[in-house]
């Protein structure tokens, strides 16, 4: 065997055994695996002449099937953390040789629907598994996003240490999520989790509470639900029936154990976590409800040197440095202790930016709120609420040291957030600039 063929693998082969299984629920039914190779490799033949491809679909299996068929061309997915119009502008003139592909025709240079599939009788080539296969966005939630690489061999490491951790490789399952496709947390679970076990992806894209538990509530076989904490927090406040659900799996923030304890007896199912990045896609997991500490996945390992935290490891390709501060007790289980950057100083006393944020959106009426450094060196803070400012004041006044109690409070109707709950960073600072100016 040549070194190339050596670093190359055949998908056809990791699903032979089980080609005639269900990989997708659709509206209009069941599509194999069989089905879902023979329409890669058919749209694979015919996409531009480009060397990149922005995936815009936000329908499930036509992201998947999308997404295949550009690893076909040897081309490679961008993966914009949103649709903004201008985040789209900027993305073409980063990458001028690219088209978008999508199943919106308003927004698409390529479009895909279900009535353009077709399925051809071509095998499914080789796939060269160091080859960068995709680029993924961060949020721009701590600044300018972020153009993460990644391989075939890094996500199917990823995949198969996931499934390992949550025992699923051998399971006929259903999966169905909240999660946008080209997020890193849904690219893995809704794709590479599937591609390596007999799991099945249902195809909707529910969104509102009623309809997440209608969905789920229609499946007759055991199903996972792949959400995040500030979705799981409004379906647990609902009164609607939880058929039985294996477990919930949740990411994109921490979840605290008192949310976790009451998602777990409202939906009547253990709630998971994982841990992970863009940059380093999952490596940890632990239950919320349970625990504090993060289990890495087997293999991999988090260490302290100096003042650093280093991950290597499993699918860590090379050790990566983290931002994220931790303690690691000695089984190697770590908790998180925050960000670097998120640690602030005032009259000689330390505090945590994301402490200080649990502790406001834990009052009662406070539906949302963010701590901020003010002109003066002290805190101040945004909030959506209906409460008086004093009484948020006294409320914080039982939790929080009163060095860090905000000096000015501006109350607006929402926090630039994204679909995964994650603060846009710059469009943070314009909502500070404009409040503050309002004031003046």
């Amino acid at each position: 065997m040549t070194a190339h063929n050596q670093h190359t693998i055949l998908l056809a082969e990791s699903l032979k055994k089980k080609l005639a299984m269900p990989f997708c629920i659709c509206a209009s039914g069941i599509i194999s695996r069989a089905d879902l190779l023979a329409h890669a490799v058919a749209l694979s033949e015919k996409l531009p002449e480009k060397n990149y491809a922005i995936n815009l679909c936000q329908d499930r299996y036509l992201f998947i099937v999308s997404y295949l068929a550009v690893c076909i061309r040897k081309q490679i997915s961008l993966l914009p953390s949103n649709q903004a119009p201008k985040t789209l502008h900027e993305l073409q003139a980063t990458y001028p040789d690219s088209y978008r592909l999508g199943d919106d025709k308003s927004i698409s240079d390529f479009l895909i629907t279900y009535d353009l599939l077709e399925k051809s009788s071509n095998p499914f080539p080789l796939i060269d598994i160091n080859r960068p296969l995709s680029i993924s966005f961060t949020s721009g939630s701590t600044g300018k996003p972020k153009a993460i690489t990644k391989t075939w061999r890094e996500f199917q490491a990823s995949a198969e240490l996931a499934l390992q951790r949550f025992k699923l490789k051998n399971k006929q399952i259903t999966l169905v999520s909240t999660v946008p496709m080209q997020h890193m947390y849904g690219l893995e679970t809704s794709l590479f989790w599937l591609l390596f076990s007999q799991m099945t992806l249902h195809n909707s894209r529910p969104f509102y509470p009623q309809d997440i538990c209608s969905t789920l509530n229609n499946i007759s076989t055991d199903k996972i639900l792949i959400s995040t904490p500030r979705h799981l927090k409004i379906c647990s406040e609902t009164s609607s029936h939880w058929n039985t659900i294996k477990f919930v799996l949740s990411s994109t923030a921490p979840m605290e154990k008192n949310l976790a304890t009451h998602v777990e007896q409202s939906l009547r199912t253990p709630v998971f976590e994982l841990f992970g990045s863009t940059e380093t896609l999952s490596f940890a997991s632990r239950r919320p409800a349970k625990s504090s500490l993060w289990q890495p996945y087997d293999t991999i390992h988090l260490s302290q040197k100096n003042k650093q935290f280093i991950l290597q490891g499993g699918h860590i390709i090379k050790p990566q440095i983290l931002d994220d501060n931790f303690s690691i007790d000695n089984q190697g289980f770590f908790t998180l202790l925050g960000r670097a950057t998120d640690l602030i100083k005032i009259a000689g006393k330390r505090a945590s930016l994301s402490d200080l944020n649990h502790q406001l959106t834990s009052i009662n009426g406070v539906k949302d709120g963010i701590f901020f450094p003010g002109n003066n060196e002290r805190l101040s803070v945004l909030v959506v609420s209906q409460l008086p400012k004093h009484a948020i004041i006294k409320q914080l006044r039982q939790s929080i040291d009163e060095v860090f109690i905000p000096r000015a409070i501006y109350s607006v109707s929402a926090l630039p957030r994204n679909d995964m709950g994650k603060i846009n960073k710059t469009e943070l600072e314009q909502l500070i600039r404009t409040q503050q100016l309002a004031r003046k």
